[in-house]
C-alpha cells in the first residue's frame, strides 16, 4: 500500500495549490512572478526559524511562537516591498483600474508563501510515505501521521491564501480601527492554528488531530468570510 499512500497524501496535500496553480496562477506572468519572490521571502522566514532552533533547541510551543512571529514580520515586509512596485504591476494588469488588483496580488503572493510553506513542512513525511513501515499518528491512533499531515498541510495551504489576503488588506488600511483588528486577527489567528496542529503528536489527548482539524476550519471559515467582505466591500 505503499504507492497508493503516498498519492493519495500527495494530492491530499497538495491537490488546492495544484489546481489553483494550473487554473489561476500559471496563465497570468505577473501572479508567477509574485509568487515566486513571496515564496523567496517565505523560504527566508522558515530558515531563520531554522537558525535559532538549532541554536535554541527550544521547546514545541517556544518555536511555533517564533516561528509564527517571523513569518508574519516576512509578511508585512513583503508587503512593504510590493507597496513599491504597485504601481509596475498595475499596469501590466488586464484591468489597472480595477479596485482589486490589490487583492489579486495579495492572492499571489499568498499563493507563494502557502507553496513554498507546505514543500518544506510536508515533504519529507510524503517521501516517507513510501516506506518501508508506517508511522501512527500519537493522538489518533487509527490514522497514520502520513494522512493527518496531508490533512493539516492542505488546511495551511488555505489559510495561508486567506491570510495574505487579510494582511494586505490590513495594512492598507492600517489607519483604521478595522484595518488594526483584521491584523490582529491574522497574527492571533496564525497562532492558535499553529498551536492546534500540534495536538496531532500529542500522546495525552485523544483525537487531538480532530480537535486540530475543527479548529483549522473553523480559522478558515471566519477568514474566508473577512476576505469576502473585504471584496464585496471593493466592488
Amino acid at each position: 500500500m505503499a504507492l497508493p499512500t503516498f498519492f493519495g497524501c500527495l494530492l491530499i496535500a497538495y491537490g488546492p495549490l495544484l489546481g489553483i496553480f494550473f487554473l489561476v496562477i500559471a496563465p497570468r506572468p505577473q501572479w508567477t512572478l509574485l509568487m515566486v519572490a513571496s515564496g523567496f521571502f517565505c523560504l527566508l522566514a522558515i530558515l531563520i526559524s531554522s537558525v535559532i532552533w538549532y541554536f535554541g533547541r527550544t521547546t514545541i510551543f517556544g518555536t511555533i511562537a517564533y516561528s509564527v512571529t517571523i513569518q508574519e514580520v516576512f509578511r508585512v515586509a513583503f508587503w512593504r516591498l510590493l507597496k513599491r512596485t504597485e504601481v509596475g504591476f498595475n499596469l501590466v494588469a488586464s484591468n489597472p483600474t480595477s479596485p482589486l488588483n490589490r487583492h489579486k496580488m495579495a492572492f499571489a503572493a499568498g499563493y507563494g508563501y502557502a507553496l513554498m510553506s507546505a514543500l518544506i513542512s510536508y515533504i519529507s513525511p510524503l517521501v516517507d510515505s513510501i516506506g518501508p513501515g508506517v508511522l501512527m499518528c500519537p493522538s489518533c491512533p487509527g490514522a497514520t501521521l502520513f494522512f493527518v499531515y496531508a490533512f493539516t498541510t492542505s488546511f495551511f495551504s488555505l489559510l495561508h491564501l486567506a491570510w495574505m489576503m487579510l494582511a494586505f488588506d490590513a495594512l492598507n488600511t492600517i489607519s483604521t480601527v478595522q484595518g488594526k483588528l483584521k491584523l490582529a486577527w491574522v497574527f492571533v489567528s496564525h497562532f492558535a492554528a499553529s498551536f492546534a496542529s500540534s495536538l496531532n503528536s500529542s500522546d495525552t489527548i485523544y483525537l487531538g488531530c480532530v480537535y486540530g482539524y475543527i479548529t483549522c476550519i473553523g480559522i478558515l471559515a471566519i477568514s474566508t468570510v473577512l476576505v469576502t467582505k473585504s471584496l464585496t466591500a471593493r466592488r
